[in-house]
């Protein structure tokens, strides 16, 4: 994501404020986000703004999260679908995409890779604690000395830990047609149209579909499907849906065979991620 797009309505905090501003527009050196000596700082899309970043690289890493709604991230060539209390976090120079709905309020922290931060050299899913983002958003009309504002930086980069399990990941095809069904089964994941039925709407013949499909994604479309609905059931149990509920919606007739694959593909059960984010209700 850039700064340049709406200067009207983005807040990049992060460096020193004075008592005469509550919050002061941070301007890094060209081509940077964050400079020394300090670690981070978090720009604010409100809703309403720019809904999608293409190709955006940056020297720093990125953590991006949100609230209202969840995220669609996409880097090289694979998609994550973020809920609200989880963020993803990109390395340095890691080129991306960035899409979220008119009404979700999108965060991206970026930590300067020259400062004790984390490098974890691969993206992967940080829970965004609610002291997490009060430590990321405090300095956004806090008033305090350098020292103090460190210390508190320091303390918001100790709190942004990895998931320990998960996170999905779908590799995205480049085909036009195939990218056609990924999307709408993203889109609307309780389909439960099969793949001769897929295959007939973009005009092909099932063994073709199936031979393009592993080619392009590395997977069967069954097992696509499969992290798919994993992935839209994440964002469902983050918001506080309940299980049989989210179970239904992802297209699982049977709550009890949509926890076993939930718990196959992640790792744990939908009701252990769902208290693992705090989300409501668990």
């Amino acid at each position: 994501m850039t700064i340049d797009e709406h200067p009207g309505s983005i807040r990049l905090w992060g460096a020193p404020s004075s008592p005469d501003e509550p919050w002061v527009e941070y301007r890094a050196p060209e081509g940077r986000l964050v400079a020394d000596p300090w670690s981070l700082a978090t720009i604010v899309f409100e809703p309403g703004h720019a809904r999608e970043w293409p190709g955006e690289v940056h020297h720093e890493h990125e953590l991006v999260w949100c609230e209202g709604g969840p995220l669609d991230v996409e880097t090289q060539g694979r998609r994550w679908l973020v809920p609200p209390t989880l963020g993803i976090w990109l390395p340095a120079r890691t080129p991306h995409k960035v899409r979220a709905d008119p009404d979700v309020t999108v965060y991206a922290t970026y930590l300067n890779p020259d400062q004790a931060v984390p490098r974890w050299d691969s993206v992967v899913g940080v829970p965004v604690t609610p002291l997490l983002r009060e430590l990321l958003l405090h300095g956004r009309t806090a008033v305090m000395p350098d020292a103090s504002r460190h210390n508190l930086q320091a303390l918001a980069v100790e709190q942004i830990v990895p998931l320990p399990a998960a996170s999905i990941e779908l590799r995205m095809p480049r085909d036009v047609d195939l990218r056609h069904v990924a999307d709408r089964l993203l889109a609307t994941p309780g389909d439960g149209r099969s793949l001769d039925a897929w295959a007939s709407e973009i005009g092909t013949s099932p063994r073709t579909f199936m031979r393009r499909f592993v080619e392009e994604t590395g997977l069967s479309f069954a097992q696509w499907r499969i992290l798919a609905r994993t992935g839209a059931a994440l964002v469902l149990l983050a918001e506080g849906r309940p299980v049989r509920e989210v179970a239904r919606e992802v297209g699982y007739s049977s709550p009890s065979t949509f926890v076993t694959v939930f718990r196959r593909t992640t790792g744990m059960s939908p009701a252990a991620y769902a208290r693992l984010l705090g989300a409501p209700g668990h």
